[in-house]
């Protein structure tokens, strides 16, 4: 019996948007550190597939600035530095904060009740330090969601390369989560709120907050030099 090519076509495709999807949400957690190698080989294995589709989720990768051709033909985590720190703040929350108030105007009442239901799970999630990676999946769900909503498939293509830039940052301050100082639900609620009350500004200011927030932080303890 002939294989139909288009079919496995297909499979090929369906495996290689897994594994980008795979990588992506890895980087945009902050699960890989800043300079680390990602080696090809050693990515397969991890996945359990071949090298083909984790080379070609690193091409994808390296055109949105998440990962840094190396000579050895694997892919390194960018280097964090003062400069690209402040530069992914401020589009962050320039490009965040107005969608999020475009979602105001779009956003629908069964949306926002899903809404509502992931603010709730980061906060229940974050309350423990043994569930800090379900805490900041939670976060990645929710502010995602958010962006959709606003209905513009160009802006979140920006988001998500943003985020996927952010990763080496996020890692950096993932202890900053176990500390009193911790108003990420008091942002989240805000968020909601101001979406609730059809606030655009409001909405717009209250991503803007939480977003800054890690990345301040982060600047605040940064070694003088």
């Amino acid at each position: 019996m002939t294989s139909n090519p288009d079919l496995t076509s297909l499979e090929h495709t369906s495996i290689n948007e897994a594994v980008y999807r795979r990588l992506r949400d890895h980087l945009m957690r902050g699960d890989y550190a800043a300079g680390e190698v990602l080696g090809i080989q050693e990515l397969a294995n991890a996945f359990g597939t071949s090298a083909m589709p984790v080379r070609e989720a690193l091409r994808r990768l390296a055109t949105q600035r998440a990962v840094e051709p190396m000579k050895s033909r694997s892919m390194q985590v960018p280097m964090i530095s003062r400069e690209r720190l402040e530069d992914i703040r401020r589009a962050r929350v320039l490009i965040e904060g107005t969608v999020t108030a475009w979602a105001v105007e779009h956003i629908t009442a069964d949306e926002l009740d899903i809404l509502r239901g992931l603010a709730s799970q980061i906060g229940q999630s974050l309350a423990r330090a043994d569930t800090i990676r379900e805490g900041l999946e939670h976060n990645q769900r929710f502010h995602f969601f958010i962006y959709k909503t606003a209905r513009s498939d160009s802006m979140l293509a920006t988001i998500e390369s943003l985020w996927l830039q952010s990763g080496p940052y996020l890692r950096a301050t993932r202890q900053l989560m176990h500390s009193e100082e911790r108003p990420i639900s008091e942002f989240h609620a805000a968020i909601v709120d101001a979406i609730a009350r059809g606030d655009a500004q409001a909405a717009q200011q209250a991503m803007a907050n939480d977003v800054c927030w890690a990345f301040d932080k982060l600047w605040a303890a940064w070694p003088s030099q």
